[in-house]
């Protein structure tokens, strides 16, 4: 039977089987990088340096058993590399809670980036949940896993040391129920502004003047929109919705 080992690959492949070297191991391991990275891609999902050095075992196990005339190559090295499954699931579960939240934060990180760049300005929390199929209450618990932020705070203090938002309403239930329907009925401008001014979904609570950097408007602009929040946060219940 004629053998069925790529062209690509079958000179690598002959000289690993004579010469049996480190350098053509090396050589060998080379030619087939783009077969173990989509591997790692399919069956991993993660690039780090252990996946990488397991997919390596795994490949050169692979070829020590590989017959040329039963198949190509790519096909039984893809075959074989499904063992990265079980290899990523044990990794992921000795993973520390601290490493986890990092990772979560950095992908939650980029994506925030990439809106900003997107929109000209950082995005509101509803925008992020749409882009990232995240809902805001886990958008919350990951940005909360950084330190000093707060959640729930009902009044924000400005530069001149007064509260610019104070919600009426002042049981828990009562003020989380309507922060949400107020919150949710906003323009993104104004979402961003309320995150910030009270703390919502883990954002950090900012004073008046950081949260008119984020914005690219001014300190004034941000009162008045601050105002108008406050005005819909103090009448909960004054507009016939039905």
């Amino acid at each position: 039977m004629p053998s069925a080992i790529e062209a690509e690959y079958e000179p690598y492949y002959r000289r690993w089987k004579e010469e049996g070297t480190p350098e053509a191991k090396g050589e060998l391991l080379r030619r087939l990088a783009p077969v173990l990275n989509a591997a790692i891609r399919t069956y991993a999902g993660d690039a780090s340096p252990a996946i990488q050095g397991r997919a390596k075992l795994l490949a050169l196990e692979a070829v020590g058993r590989y017959d040329p005339k039963r198949g190509p190559l790519r096909s039984h090295l893809m075959s074989h590399l499904r063992g990265l499954y079980r290899h990523a699931a044990r990794q992921s579960q000795v993973i520390k809670l601290p490493e986890r939240a990092a990772l979560a934060i950095g992908k939650l990180k980029a994506a925030e980036n990439e809106l900003e760049d997107t929109l000209g300005r950082p995005p509101s929390t509803a925008e992020l949940a749409d882009h990232t199929g995240l809902s805001p209450e886990r958008i919350a618990r990951v940005r909360l896993a950084r330190p000093g932020l707060t959640e729930g705070q009902t009044t924000i203090e400005t530069d001149e040391g007064e509260s610019a938002i104070s919600p009426a309403v002042r049981s828990r239930a009562g003020i989380e129920a309507w922060q949400n329907f107020v919150y949710h009925d906003l323009h993104p401008h104004d979402q961003l502004i309320m995150e910030h001014a009270l703390g919502l979904h883990g954002a950090p609570v900012l004073p008046k003047n950081q949260i008119a950097g984020k914005l690219g408007i001014s300190p004034a602009a941000v009162t008045q929109r601050a105002k108008k929040i406050q005005d819909r946060l103090d009448s909960p219940g004054g507009e016939e919705l039905f």
